[in-house]
């Protein structure tokens, strides 16, 4: 089997560029001719010009067509989304590409196809025409998956995809995640890109009740984003200085030792998320967690076995966190479920799943 792969720059923010390496090295392990070349890009702290991401596409489309020319591939692997930018992105770099023989996989990184239920013209042909040149979509929520089929897509092109996650193959044999004293100090921990719908400001507001209530913490906010000026000028005014701190954007192995020192992940996302890989990294390494019940979130973790779901407001995220930092059995019990839930995402295990979709992809 030879498979080209459209992978996300190696600078890329977000889940794909640490998902998708590790997911394609182990598919070589296995034995597949993999060919890797960029085809996502991304916003990072802000959105790319649209002359800039014109030309990128363009540029990028025909690079790949070139390859595809050149050499003969079973399957291209595209890593993608649903959302406007993606749709126009994608249906003019299928068209230019001419994959010839090669049946095209996309995998949806997220996606906001309940937006496109009533649209007009030009944005309904486009997603004809890619539901007509796709020929499988590996996607993470039930949600998405009906999404899609109300726009047209074929049910029998759809599988149900989980992204390699690799942050526990450091962790120590045996490993168990401590267990603080409710009078200790709990370090807290969220992770995402700074955008509104992420819920870091939600969670900076959790933060003054708990403050307010006589809870010792301090919550780490590593990332950075659009909106990271609101969320310094929030803390400065709920006098949070000694609580919440900010590390800016930093390398993903200074990230890991977050997710390994922290006790506590929240991630109170409204955001359309496919499968959030900071939120399964932590689930990974044994971490008790708060976050909205949503996609795959709602799909893959259960209450009160892999975390406690709470709504976007303030006083939810800090009652759940209260919750947990009152309650050791909890704490240790989800730390545990949560480490064994993380052996199934090993990026071995999430190839042979992709192996196994791949060969019912080229036999139809």
């Amino acid at each position: 089997m030879k498979i080209l792969f459209g992978m996300p720059s190696k600078d890329s923010w977000g889940g794909p560029i640490a998902s998708e390496p590790p997911f394609v090295e182990a598919l070589r392990k296995k034995g597949i001719d993999c060919t890797e070349e960029v085809y996502v890009y991304g916003d990072k702290d802000k959105p790319t010009p649209i002359f800039e991401r014109i030309r990128r596409v363009l540029a990028t489309a025909f690079r790949f067509r070139k390859i595809l020319k050149a050499q003969d591939f079973d399957l291209l692997h595209l890593n993608t989304s649903l959302d406007l930018r993606t749709i126009l992105r994608d249906s003019v770099s299928i068209f230019l590409m001419k994959p010839k023989q090669a049946k095209i996989f996309c995998k949806i990184h997220g996606s906001e196809a309940e937006k496109f239920a009533e649209t007009n013209f030009v944005i309904r042909f486009l997603i004809n025409y890619l539901s007509k040149k796709i020929d499988g979509l590996g996607i993470h929520t039930y949600e998405e998956k009906e999404n899609f089929l109300r726009l047209g897509f074929e049910e029998n092109k759809f599988f149900f995809v989980k992204n390699a996650v690799t942050i526990h193959e450091n962790l120590p044999q045996n490993f168990s995640r401590p267990i603080k004293e409710k009078d200790e100090c709990f370090e807290l921990l969220f992770v995402s890109r700074f955008i509104e719908t992420k819920g870091l400001l939600e969670t900076i507001r959790a933060c003054k009740l708990l403050k307010e209530e006589g809870c010792k913490f301090i919550l780490h906010c590593v990332g950075d984003g659009e909106i990271r000026g609101e969320a310094e000028s929030e803390v400065e005014k709920l006098a949070l200085q000694n609580e919440v701190k900010f590390t800016g954007y930093i390398p993903e192995s200074e990230v890991t030792e977050y997710f390994f020192n922290s006790d506590l992940f929240i991630f109170p996302t409204r955001h359309i998320e496919g499968f959030p890989n900071v939120l399964f990294k932590a689930v990974a390494v044994g971490m008790p967690i708060v976050t909205t019940k949503i996609r795959a979130a709602a799909d893959y973790l259960k209450e009160p076995e892999n975390c406690l779901f709470s709504t976007q407001e303030p006083e939810n995220i800090a009652e759940k966190i209260v919750q947990l930092i009152e309650n050791k059995e909890l704490w240790q019990t989800m730390s545990k479920e949560n480490l064994e839930f993380g052996k199934k995402l090993l990026p071995e295990n999430i190839a042979q799943e992709f192996l196994e979709i791949y060969e019912k992809i080229l036999t139809k």
